[in-house]
C-alpha cells in the first residue's frame, strides 16, 4: 500500500532544489507581500531558463547567481517605485556593479549563455572603436588647453567640471569683448585722422582753406616794408610775383585783394 501511495505521488525531479531556493530567497528578502515576491521569483526564473534552455539555473552556481542578483534588484526596484521612493545612491553603485560584473561574466563564457565568441569579440572591437573615436573628439574640442577628457567620479566633480567650464567661457568672452572695443576706438582714431587730413586736402584744393594768422601777418608786414623801400615800378614787379605764388598756393581771391591794396600806392 505504502509503496502504490509513492508511486502515485512521485515528487517531481528538481522539485527540492526549486523550493529550497525560493524558501531561501525569500528569507534573504524578507518581504512583506509573499505572494507578489513568489511571482516575481518565478516570472525571473522563467526568464532565465528561457534565455539558457540546456542549462539548470537553479543547480548551476554561476547561473544562480545571475538568476538571484537580477531577482532582488527587480524586487528593489519594484519595493521603490510602490513606496515612491528613489534609489539610495548605494543601491544605484550595487546596481552597476552587479551589471558590471554579469557583463564581465557573459564575456568571459558566452558559450554558456548562447552567445556566439566571435560576434561578441567583433562587438567589443567596434565598441573599443567608438571610444577611441570619443576621446579624439573630446581631445580636439579641449578649451585653454583643459582637455574635456576627464574621469567623473562623483556628481561634485561633474558639476565642478561644468562650473569651471563656464568660467572659463566668460573670461574668454569678456577678454574678447575689450580687445574689440580697443580695436574699434584705436581705427575710429585712425578714421578720424584720415578724413581730415582728406576734408583739409580737398579744401586746400577748392581754394577754401585759409592760411594761418601769423603766416599773413608776416607776409603783409613783409610786403608793407617792401613798399615803403622800392618805387612803384618794383611794386608792381613784386605784386604779379605774389599774385602768381597765391594762385599757385590755391589761396582764396580775398587774400589776393589784400596784398593789391598794400601793394600799390
Amino acid at each position: 500500500m505504502a509503496e502504490s501511495v509513492m508511486d502515485k505521488y512521485k515528487v517531481p525531479p528538481g522539485l527540492r532544489p526549486l523550493l529550497e531556493a525560493f524558501a531561501r530567497e525569500t528569507l534573504r528578502a524578507q518581504p512583506n507581500d509573499l505572494f507578489q515576491f513568489g511571482q516575481l521569483f518565478f516570472d525571473v526564473l522563467q526568464h532565465h531558463k528561457m534565455q539558457n534552455p540546456t542549462i539548470d539555473v537553479i543547480t548551476d552556481p554561476l547561473s544562480y547567481d545571475m538568476f538571484r542578483t537580477e531577482l532582488h534588484h527587480k524586487y528593489k526596484t519594484q519595493q521603490a517605485t510602490v513606496n515612491s521612493r528613489p534609489s539610495s545612491p548605494q543601491d544605484l553603485a550595487a546596481t552597476k556593479i552587479q551589471a558590471a560584473f554579469r557583463g564581465h561574466v557573459v564575456r568571459k563564457h558566452p558559450e554558456k549563455f548562447g552567445i556566439d565568441a566571435v560576434s561578441l569579440d567583433r562587438r567589443r572591437s567596434n565598441d573599443r572603436l567608438n571610444s577611441m573615436d570619443n576621446r579624439k573628439d573630446l581631445k580636439r574640442h579641449s578649451v585653454g588647453g583643459y582637455s574635456l577628457e576627464t574621469t567623473m567620479t562623483s556628481p561634485e566633480d561633474r558639476a565642478a567640471t561644468k562650473i569651471q567650464a563656464e568660467i572659463r567661457g566668460f573670461l574668454t568672452r569678456k577678454k574678447v569683448e575689450n580687445l574689440k572695443k580697443e580695436n574699434n576706438e584705436a581705427a575710429t582714431k585712425i578714421q578720424a585722422h584720415i578724413r581730415g587730413y582728406l576734408t583739409r586736402k580737398h579744401l586746400e584744393e577748392e581754394g577754401l582753406l585759409s592760411p594761418s594768422r601769423s603766416l599773413m601777418t608776416l607776409l603783409i608786414k613783409l610786403l608793407l616794408f617792401i613798399r615803403s623801400l622800392m618805387g612803384t615800378f618794383l611794386s608792381v614787379k613784386i605784386l604779379l610775383c605774389s599774385v602768381v605764388f597765391w594762385k599757385k598756393m590755391s589761396y582764396s581771391s580775398s587774400w589776393v585783394t589784400i596784398i593789391l591794396l598794400i601793394l600799390l600806392p
